[in-house]
């Protein structure tokens, strides 16, 4: 393992056990430890916290991918060459919803309007 490989862990798990103090702190002021909570109670709280990590991770990746695609594709009917503009839909993934920046072409020539596939 590299030293910038062995930094990113370590800041990544200073990161989350920092998010379990967090979640610590709230379930006090819920007062969830004042009688002794069932284990599956605490690990519904550590899935929840887990999906919105995933939900968040998941969304900033898709922006990633988004800025790194191509501005121009080729029209599927005629093959000319089209701009590329895009939106932003809500999908649902196995951690909860989450937005993906969606490429659209439109053809001039053709008139219409389409999704570029990888």
């Amino acid at each position: 393992m590299d030293a910038v490989k062995l930094e990113r862990d370590k800041e990544i798990n200073g990161l989350l056990r920092r998010l379990s103090e967090l979640l610590i702190e709230e379930q006090r002021e819920q007062g969830v430890y004042q009688q002794t909570p069932h284990l599956c109670d605490l690990e519904s709280a550590s899935l929840a916290l887990g999906q919105r990590l995933s939900c968040v991770s998941l969304t900033r990746a898709v922006r990633e991918v988004a800025a790194e695609s191509d501005t121009h594709a080729d029209c599927p009917t005629c093959g000319a060459r089209c701009l590329l503009t895009t939106s932003t839909r809500s999908v649902k993934s196995v951690s909860g919803s989450i937005d993906v920046i969606e490429p659209m072409g439109h053809c001039p020539a053709c008139r219409r309007n389409f999704f570029p596939s990888a």
